[in-house]
């Protein structure tokens, strides 16, 4: 078997990028031939890529895809043709818009591999394009939960078949949960869709109850929205704005909490990552991805999307029960097991058709 995939580009910090690369480096270690192709090169891979994986760049230089559509078909029609690709994985589908029509005419099989929920579209037409020639022509549609498996069903008719398969969890930590932690950790890019603002107007109300005594809030990442978040703490005693980090680790041992304020999810790597980690957490429920890692009750508490009240309580009222987080790290983990790598790579490998022991 003979697998190519094909992203925007692979140097991000992203949960798309990340969890493409863990991906390709679990069907390379099950003796799938594997090749990596970028619209445009932008540097080297941020995340682990196994030495095996060949990455081409189709394009030197930023390209559009509609004024580009003839070369960017022919040049990834002819590279699927001349490594004999089998099945080609468009990563985001936005980039069905090419890549669809490129595998049909090189005789391989497509899998559209969406990353957002249907829902988002970002006032983007090309992602709304992308995911109607993504139903209608593409072999297979794979998304990330099964509440976005049935937008995709609502939301238009769709001829491809639909597979979920959600993002892999790193392994699950035997660290014990530092129970003494006093910090409250969220980790994404500065942007408006990871609702920082709103988690700042929650956090004045922790300070100024007696719960949130001695608890702190750390905001790790970078973005377009830095200054404007850094002058948002301005009056706020416990509230730490950092750069993002590859040494994350460090930040999910220190922790006491994980706190999500996300206005719209896919499936969010830094939740799987936090419910490995053993912390408790509390998120908005948003329309897609919280619910499927967080238990409301059991590993974390779920919150209405928007209620800042809300948030504002559910982190307070587990600052102030130690034994419940305690339980909580441990059903977090327990949770985690069901992303972990062999899992999730048996689903790629069924897609596939693959035996899973390949």
């Amino acid at each position: 078997m003979r697998c190519a995939f094909v992203i925007q580009h692979i140097n991000a910090t992203g949960g798309t990028e990340r969890s493409a690369c863990a991906v390709m480096n679990g069907l390379v270690q099950r003796d799938v031939t594997v090749h990596l192709l970028e619209l445009v090169g932008n540097g080297p891979p941020v995340f682990p890529l196994d030495d095996r994986i060949p990455v081409k760049s189709l394009f030197e230089k930023p390209v559009k895809i509609f004024n580009s559509w003839l070369r960017i078909v022919g040049r990834l029609v002819r590279y699927l043709k001349r490594h004999r690709i089998d099945t080609l994985v468009v990563v985001e589908a936005t980039h069905a818009l090419y890549g669809v029509a490129a595998a049909r005419l090189a005789g391989s099989r497509c899998i559209v591999w969406e990353h957002f929920n249907f829902n988002i579209t970002l006032e983007r037409r090309k992602r709304v394009w992308g995911r109607q020639i993504a139903a209608r022509w593409a072999d297979d549609v794979v998304v990330l939960t099964a509440r976005d498996k049935a937008l995709w069903q609502a939301g238009r008719e769709v001829r491809a078949s639909l597979t979920v398969i959600p993002n892999m969890a790193p392994p699950v930590w035997k660290t014990p949960y530092d129970d003494t932690s006093r910090t409250v950790l969220t980790i994404g890019r500065l942007t408006t869709q990871k609702g920082h603002d709103l988690l700042l107007e929650a956090w004045q109300k922790v300070e100024s109850d007696a719960r949130g005594t001695g608890w702190s809030l750390l905001i790790r990442g970078d973005g377009p929205e830095w200054d404007l978040l850094h002058q948002a703490i301005n009056g706020l005693s416990h509230v730490t704005l950092a750069p993002a980090t590859h040494q994350i680790e460090a930040e999910y041992r220190g922790a006491g909490l994980y706190v999500c304020s996300s206005r719209y999810e896919g499936l969010p790597m830094v939740l799987l990552e936090a419910s490995s980690a053993g912390l408790p957490i509390v998120s908005f429920a948003c329309e897609t991805g919280p619910a499927e890692i967080v238990e409301d009750g059991v590993n974390g508490v779920l919150v209405q999307p928007g209620d800042i009240p809300e948030l504002a309580e559910a982190l307070l009222s587990l600052m102030a029960q130690t034994e419940k987080r305690r339980t909580m790290s441990a059903m977090g983990r327990r949770k985690a097991l069901e992303f972990q790598e062999e899992t999730v790579m048996a689903r790629w490998m069924d897609l596939l058709s693959l035996p899973r022991g390949v």
